[in-house]
């Protein structure tokens, strides 16, 4: 039995009812936006009413998120009815004045989540012209079951993400338009992550580039279920999750729409979301206000080329995102803090100078434990990229562990094909590898009395953690290679070591390189238009000085 609902299915339910939106000559971008908008107010009603029915009250006016005026099931069944009641013409002006005073909810109602639903609802343009349209987005919402949805596990205590996954599924529809090609983790993948990580009641948990808040839900769950069953008294138990919910989730997101996406979804989930920012993560600023600040990173940061040259306080200046994201979050990380970050495989290999200084930076100075190859085609049909797992810590002194060994692991399924649709393969239960990746995971976190964690080998036989798929380096081996940390490069195994590299693991680094290429050579460009003079040529180039090494 499938462990999660069919999502394909659902992602076209919701394509048919957002494609309404087209007759209004609607630019994509706005499309997802107000659909997004309409989808949150919708389920946020149908939560709010299953509450009310459980308490067997409704809440006064001014505790409500959502006025009973803008209440979805008050006015979506005869939008332009309800809207002349009012004194409106029809629901066109009704709507506007929805999102005008929904962006000022935070001053009139003293939900924790108010802020969040002005921070919403802010700035947004309502697009639509015609009354319409209102009436058959209205209709088809109604007859979206959202809540059966919002009810399926994934696993203990866990809310499936539904506002990540339906994004993800009306990207497959929206991507011709490419200012949406974002990459999103899988939410199998996520699980996997926070279960190796584990996070524990009162660590401080972050993502530099949260997406639509898949990660930060999951850490959450999973502490909040440690809440759950300590035996304390109730009253102790609130304070604690209120704790959670305000001081320790922290989510950084330069897409203002996808911002908006989680911002959904944590108010949705009920989990806190006044630590969420839309900032950019690799601003000057951000490089300050981070610095040595959290016991826990869970990310996929962006791959690929930066569209600017970033110039913040970053050791090593490479026009590549992953590159600057691992550095980001490298100085982010406390003393004794660890993360789990989805990385470009590129990055762990590539020849490039900066590259390899990154990877020996990250060996040297911190510890890094695990890496988990994932196999190509994970992210279809957002990209083909090949992506590993980096499990690694920061030391908690000058004099605590460093990089001694790596344990690595190559995962060859995930439970689903790896073509465009990711239908399920008959190992879709234990997605593929996972579950035996982390049952081998050869280490628990020792909670320090000061703060911060050590990594502890569960059993001192390394065998015990060795099979066809895991094994071993040591950091006499792996300085041997220039820090190249991909798992083959490691592989005992004869008959894998001469496999053959897939042919779109081959493309794909071909397109790398046609980037790495374009890039040079307008660097290049750059260097032979300069000015001539010695005036002229102040400040236009920029040299690296490097100690030998």
């Amino acid at each position: 039995m499938a462990k999660t609902p069919d999502f394909n299915q659902f992602g076209k339910d919701l394509w048919e009812v957002a494609n309404i939106l087209r007759d209004d000559a609607v630019h994509a971008t706005d499309r997802l936006e107000i659909f997004s908008l309409f989808l949150f107010l919708k389920l946020w009603d149908e939560t709010a009413l299953l509450e009310e029915e459980a308490i067997k009250r409704k809440l006064p006016e001014n505790e409500q998120l959502i006025p009973d005026r803008y209440r979805f099931h008050n006015w979506a069944d005869d939008p332009d009815g309800y809207a002349k009641s009012l004194g409106f013409s029809d629901s066109i002006p009704f709507c506007k004045q929805m999102f005008v005073d929904l962006a000022e909810r935070e001053k009139h109602s003293k939900h924790p989540s108010a802020k969040d639903v002005t921070r919403l609802f802010k700035e947004t343009v309502f697009p639509l012209r015609y009354a319409p349209t209102i009436r058959n987005l209205t209709s088809k919402l109604k007859d979206l079951n959202l809540l059966e949805v919002m009810s399926k596990k994934i696993g203990p205590g866990e809310r499936f993400d539904v506002f990540g996954t339906a994004y993800e599924q009306l990207l497959q529809q929206f991507g011709q338009d490419k200012e949406f090609a974002e990459y999103f983790t899988p939410r199998h993948i996520v699980d996997r992550m926070v279960q190796i990580i584990d996070p524990d009641i009162g660590e401080t948990i972050y993502d530099p580039a949260c997406g639509t808040g898949g990660f930060i839900m999951r850490a959450f769950m999973r502490v909040l279920e440690k809440i759950e069953r300590k035996k304390i008294a109730a009253d102790e138990k609130e304070r604690m999750i209120r704790r959670l919910k305000e001081k320790h989730l922290f989510g950084v997101e330069h897409s203002p729409l996808v911002f908006k996406l989680a911002l959904m979804n944590m108010i949705l989930h009920r989990d806190g979301s006044g630590q969420l920012q839309n900032d950019d993560s690799l601003s000057n600023k951000a490089q300050d206000i981070q610095k040595n600040k959290y016991d826990i990173i869970l990310a996929n940061p962006p791959f690929g080329a930066t569209k600017q040259e970033r110039m913040a306080q970053f050791e090593y200046h490479i026009k590549l995102y992953e590159a600057l994201f691992i550095q980001h979050m490298m100085n982010s990380l406390k003393p004794g803090g660890r993360a789990a970050v989805v990385l470009k495989e590129g990055l762990l290999f590539d020849s490039k100078n900066m590259l390899r200084k990154i990877c020996r930076k990250l060996v040297e100075q911190f510890e890094v434990l695990g890496i988990l190859s994932l196999p190509n085609g994970v992210f279809n049909p957002y990209s083909g990229a090949k992506t590993s797992v980096v499990v690694f810590r920061r030391p908690l002194s000058r004099d605590d562990a460093r990089t001694s060994r790596v344990w690595f692991y190559r995962v060859e399924s995930d439970g689903r094909d790896l073509g465009a649709t990711r239908r399920p393969l008959p190992d879709f239960e234990t997605d593929g590898d996972l579950d035996h990746m982390v049952s081998l995971w050869p280490y628990t976190w020792r909670h320090e009395k000061d703060g911060g964690v050590r990594a502890i080998l569960k059993a001192d036989d390394l065998k015990q953690f060795e099979s066809e798929r895991s094994w071993w380096a040591t950091i006499e081996d792996i300085r041997k290679t220039d820090y190249n940390l991909t798992a083959g490069r490691y592989c005992p195994h004869q008959a894998e070591a001469v496999e053959h590299e897939k042919p779109e693991v081959l493309i794909n680094r071909l397109l790398d390189l046609e980037d790495d290429i374009k890039t040079d050579l307008q660097d290049l460009l750059t260097l032979v238009t300069v000015p001539t003079s010695v005036e002229g040529l102040k400040g236009s180039v920029r040299f690296e000085t490097s100690t030998a090494e």
